[in-house]
């Protein structure tokens, strides 16, 4: 039988009913005891009872004291006399002293754990905790001092404090953490009184056995697996396994921060290590062990800054002080960088971060002193492009540059993939090659192709050939030359008329002009014989696979079939671009396979014909079901193709249909199991909170809510018909994917919801409310609507959303000259962030520009003076679409094809037209885009 423990006293008999404890199916034979002497006991009783009164939470707070206390009991400190004294008072003339101990355990401590409850239910104490930490997770009981020294009151004992400041693991230490995240985040309220299964105390029926199974056969038991102080039964054998390779990695590195993608010796450690930070109830003993390695193994803040900083004290200990005043010399400009960042943000810090940058010689005086650590990227740039002028002066190229090569102490290759990426991204925003680009062009003009690395590299091994006197024969396929380079000639010769103008050009330096490579020898597999051979191996391979859409790879019967069906698709590729009937060949091949050479990838083609394999045999396709017949990678290729239904060649829908795979079925989807638990707690989430435009963080009740309604989001927006998911959403909250921000729908939801406060509507509400009255004619008629019935309209009686005049003349803001010249060249201010026009930061000065007119903050001069430059400089729509827009207006009235880019934007434009704001409907319609027909 088990009593709660606040029945377990009697105060009128003055005893302790212990309750029945069963060992080896037999009760133990105690099962009260008498109270006489110990008035604590009975005192405690009386303010346990009061707590329960008072306090709502006072079985669970008396869950985790108990917890605590019994954590403490284990430890047998030599200072503790209360205990014991308790014991040896209790214990029965003749009775087992170590039986008894284990048995009187929780009556024993009865009156600590009261002590300790009434404290964690004291909203003092939580108040206290919150200064004592500054708002930072205490990573032991010395950053709670309040708390530590309250304890040792309310218990009586002094030494205390002493004892528990270094607890990095345990009940006591996880419940200080949960009150500051609960200040933080009252979501995490819930989570004040959660006791972790290795933190609750083993049953006394448990220790009782163990304690007699001890004394009856100490040899087995001593070699028995060890159990812990919580309700864990699991070997500890992986632990140990990680252990050791924890151990190894600290001597190796002197610190346990390790990435958490890292292996060492093969073991996934930087995983490993993650796992059990994440862990927030580990084993005390495991937390000591690791603590040994490495005692901030573990810390409050992120892995990344404490291995930025042992990279700092691996510097102090190798080359001395870090010197603050000089910018932090002899460091790597990423250390640099972190260093003066900690510097300036000095005062937000952990007090136990400060004490770690206080060893290194980084003090609260030093910190004042700190200057940046720069890099001069000009300078830097001018090493860079002398290095790649060198290496391009001993190998004529930069082309031949990879990832691994270094020239003069500088990544080369790595240095130039990031300028290649940046130029591409310039080019993109600009439309021309940034200062950079150009000047590596000078170097070498080819650096960075617009068709891929391999290509220039096969063709200036060509080049170099011919710069050293080779001719290259095409009619005698190129003799003297080495077989790949050979087969790329031929490639060239055979896809010649598909090649770009300037890589035609560039075979010309080498002597291959239209005309030779129309005269080239064939390919040796395209000989009759050879073709015949090659034909026969098509047929075979066919007859046991049923599809030539073989890998590149493949061989069939030692012949490379795979390679030889490449050739033959080149062949036939250049024939239909050139305008020319099918050969011989290709139709050789229709008939064996008519989707040897399909328009779309051979692996799509491999996938459908496994499928159709399967249908053909009897299995059935039941889409109603989600594929689940179907092996795992089959159901996602299935999944995939009804997803993406409407984006498929005619031909590939046609394939579809003949294995079940229609346009209907493809449209219907019923509700699985978890998309039935996802409404649900979307249900429940929005009879709370009155929305679904939740953040992408946002859980549960344990449920990724958030994560889910964002793939919920844009699945709707790339699809064309509503599926049962977003119609049930739909019923949910109406509004649950608005065409607008979903920050601007959580704000109207919150000023709907305040409205009728008592106590008036809070401060940011009526900011909000001010900056909707500024931008009214620049929302959707569905915002104005949902405004509208919250109270809010368009009118300036309001008297919170006037702003207050001033006699006051502020001076013109020096961002404005620079925008007026800027859309006078440009014909707009829709410029990127990182945009710069006569070294003032334009995009960056604009972005923060928009954010005051949002909120209601930005002067209203400053805001008509741009709104005369560019009337869409801050439109309701996200800044990226008025970007392109701009771009594609560009050219549309310059007359210019538009990139592939713009084509794919203009075509979801047409697509998505009726979700566009009806002002963004009319600046398309401008420049010639109109909604796709239905």
């Amino acid at each position: 039988m088990y009593l709660k423990p606040h029945t377990r006293i009697c105060p009128r008999h003055q005893r302790w009913m212990l309750g029945t404890h069963w060992i080896d199916g037999a009760p133990a034979d105690t099962e009260q005891v008498d109270l006489a002497g110990l008035p604590e006991m009975v005192a405690a009783h009386r303010r346990h009872l009061d707590l329960l009164r008072h306090r709502p939470d006072a079985t669970r707070a008396f869950e985790v004291a108990h917890a605590v206390i019994v954590s403490w009991w284990a430890q047998q400190w030599p200072e503790e006399e209360q205990w014991p004294h308790r014991v040896r008072q209790l214990t029965p003339q003749g009775a087992d002293p170590g039986w008894w101990r284990l048995l009187a355990r929780d009556m024993v401590t009865y009156p600590e754990t009261v002590a300790l409850a009434s404290v964690l239910t004291d909203e003092g104490t939580r108040q206290r905790l919150l200064a004592d930490t500054g708002g930072h997770l205490p990573h032991t009981l010395a950053h709670v001092p309040g708390l530590a020294g309250k304890l040792a009151r309310v218990t009586g004992r002094p030494w205390l404090v002493e004892r528990i400041a270094s607890t990095s693991a345990g009940p006591l230490l996880l419940w200080a953490q949960h009150c500051v995240r609960a200040d933080a985040d009252t979501a995490v309220a819930d989570r004040l009184w959660t006791l972790h299964m290795a933190h609750r105390p083993r049953p006394i029926a448990r220790e009782l056995t163990a304690y007699r199974n001890a004394a009856q056969q100490p040899e087995e038991t001593a070699g028995a697996t060890r159990l812990h102080l919580g309700l864990r039964h699991r070997s500890d054998q992986p632990f140990t396994t990680g252990l050791a390779h924890a151990r190894a990695y600290a001597a190796v590195h002197g610190h346990l921060a390790a990435p958490i993608h890292s292996r060492f010796d093969g073991f996934a450690l930087g995983r490993w290590l993650s796992n059990h930070r994440k862990f927030p109830a580990m084993p005390p003993e495991h937390v000591a062990e690791l603590e040994a390695l490495d005692p901030w193994w573990r810390p409050p803040w992120t892995v990344m800054w404490q291995r930025f900083y042992y990279q700092a004290r691996d510097h102090v200990r190798a080359r001395g002080p870090l010197r603050p005043d000089r910018g932090f010399p002899a460091t790597s400009f990423g250390l640099g960088e972190w260093l003066y960042s900690q510097c300036t943000g000095y005062d937000s810090l952990h007090p136990a971060q400060q004490r770690l940058l206080a060893d290194i010689g980084l003090t609260r005086e030093d910190v004042q002193t700190a200057r940046p650590r720069r890099k001069n990227m000009a300078t830097h740039f001018q090493r860079a492009l002398a290095c790649a002028r060198a290496y391009a002066d001993t190998h004529g190229t930069l082309i031949n540059a990879t990832a691994d090569t270094v020239q003069d102490g500088l990544k080369l290759g790595q240095w130039l993939a990031n300028q290649r990426s940046k130029d591409r991204a310039h080019q993109h925003r600009h439309g021309t090659p940034s200062p950079r680009a150009q000047a590596l062009s000078a170097i070498d003009p080819w650096w960075n192709p617009s068709w891929t690395l391999e290509w220039q590299r096969s063709w200036h091994q060509a080049h170099t050939r011919v710069d050293g006197g080779h001719v290259l024969d095409a009619a005698a396929g190129f003799p003297g030359t080495s077989s790949a380079l050979a087969t790329w000639l031929t490639t060239q010769c055979a896809q010649y008329d598909t090649l770009q103008p300037d890589q035609q050009n560039l075979l010309t330096r080498i002597g291959i002009t239209a005309d030779q490579a129309r005269s080239a020898a064939a390919r040796p597999a395209e000989r009759e014989a050879d073709f015949a051979i090659g034909l026969g191996y098509a047929r075979a391979y066919h007859a046991t696979h049923r599809t030539l859409a073989a890998a590149i790879g493949t061989v069939h019967d030692g012949f490379q079939l795979g390679r030889w069906l490449r050739r033959q698709r080149q062949h036939a590729r250049t024939d239909a671009d050139r305008g020319t009937p099918p050969s011989a060949a290709a139709k050789a091949l229709d008939g064996i396979d008519p989707w040897w050479c399909p328009p779309w990838t051979l692996a799509w083609q491999r996938a459908w014909q496994h499928i159709h394999d399967q249908v053909r045999a009897g299995h059935r396709l039941n889409a109603d079901h989600h594929f689940r017949s179907f092996a795992p990678n089959q159901r996602a290729w299935l999944r995939q193709q009804r997803t993406h239904y409407d984006d498929l060649h005619p031909d590939q829908q046609r394939l579809l249909a003949d294995i079940g795979l229609t346009r209907d079925s493809a449209r219907t989807r019923p509700l699985n199991p978890y998309a039935e638990t996802a409404l649900a707690h979307a249900r429940a989430y929005a009879d709370i909170h009155h929305t679904l435009a939740v953040a992408y963080s946002t859980v549960h009740d344990g449920f990724p809510l958030g994560h889910w309604l964002n793939d919920q989001r844009q699945q709707a927006r790339r699809e064309t018909t509503p599926s049962a998911r977003h119609q049930a959403l739909t019923a949910i909250d109406p509004w649950w994917n608005p065409p607008w921000d979903l920050a601007w729908q959580r704000a109207c939801t919150r000023a709907r919801t305040t409205q009728a406060r008592p106590h008036g509507v809070p401060a940011d509400v009526r900011a909000w409310t001010t900056a909707q009255h500024t931008a009214w004619d620049r929302l959707r008629p569905e915002q104005q609507q949902l405004l509208t019935e919250a109270g809010i309209t368009s009118g300036s009686e309001n008297a919170a959303g006037q702003r207050r005049r001033t006699s006051r003349v502020y001076p013109p803001s020096p961002g404005l000259d620079h925008a007026r010249t800027y859309a006078l060249a440009h014909g707009h201010l829709s410029p990127s962030a990182d945009t710069h026009h006569d070294d003032f930061p334009l995009g960056r000065w604009l972005v923060q520009t928009r954010r005051k007119a949002r909120q209601g903050q930005l002067a209203p001069t400053t805001s008509r003076a741009l709104e005369d430059l560019d009337a869409w400089w801050n439109p309701p729509w996200p800044h990226t679409w008025q970007r392109t827009y701009q771009q594609t207006k560009q050219a549309h009235y310059s007359g210019q094809d538009h990139s592939p880019t713009l084509k794919r934007w203009t075509e979801r434009q047409r697509t998505h037209w009726n979700t566009l704001h009806r002002q963004q409907q009319h600046l398309l319609t401008t420049i010639g885009i109109h909604p796709c027909p239905m």
